[in-house]
């Protein structure tokens, strides 16, 4: 069985951080085994080694290297201007990393992180935080977001919005159909009741020669209708 090649990764390290944790695995059989794990030490890797290896994931820590020495860069052109430049370089590598399409998502992401822990590592900096916020383009950044955000919520709303009056109108058709239908065929009903009721009044008062006369015209069942007072519709 092969086991997983696992390390530590310290993000602040000194002279006491060990090389190596050793950690000790009690077997079923009860024997003991002592697996050593190696340590990384976020301070020995540059900036350079970092895209070397293609360990982006440690670019949003970056800034920690130079934690001890924030105050003193707000306050010292040449040190702050240096930091610029060191972040100025990380930008454009990683543009270049992650140029295609399809790593849009992941750069934005990276860089967001870049800037949320340098705001949190600088957060009594002004200076220093609003420089590196400039530089990896945190307005652009935050205005894009937001943007992606909006574009997302009024599409939601749009299509929310369609599918509501979809809903309606295919509502208000289907009840318009059923209230016709349920109307001509309520109007059927009493016509033919009425005719029913003229015919046999008809029958009765010995009058039935008139009844192909009322059968066939319109104005005739009319005059006979109020004639014997059944009322018209």
């Amino acid at each position: 069985m092969d086991f997983p090649k696992s390390c530590v990764l310290y993000l602040r390290s000194g002279k006491n951080t060990p090389d190596f944790l050793e950690i000790e695995m009690v077997l079923s059989d009860e024997n003991i085994v002592h697996y050593r794990v190696p340590t990384m030490k976020l301070e020995t890797y540059t900036r350079d080694s970092i895209f070397e290896k293609n360990l982006l994931m440690l670019l949003p820590f970056y800034i920690m290297r130079y934690e001890k020495d924030i105050h003193e860069m707000s306050e010292n052109p040449e040190m702050f201007q240096s930091l610029l430049n060191a972040y100025e370089e990380i930008r454009i590598n990683l543009e270049r990393e992650l140029s295609g399409a399809d790593k849009t998502a992941l750069y934005m992401n990276l860089n967001k992180l870049i800037i949320k822990i340098a705001d949190y590592i600088c957060r009594n900096e002004k200076t220093v935080r609003k420089g590196i916020g400039e530089i990896m383009g945190g307005k652009v950044l935050e205005l894009e977001s937001e943007r992606l955000e909006r574009l997302q919520k009024e599409a939601e709303a749009e299509a929310k919005a369609i599918g509501e009056a979809r809903g309606r109108a295919i509502g208000e058709a289907k009840g318009r159909a059923i209230g016709e239908a349920r109307g001509r065929a309520i109007g059927e009903a009493i016509g033919e009741e009425r005719l029913s009721t003229l015919l046999n009044r008809l029958i009765m008062d010995g009058r039935s020669a008139e009844i192909q006369s009322v059968v066939t015209n319109t104005d005739i069942r009319k005059q006979l209708y109020k004639e014997y007072g059944i009322l018209s519709e």
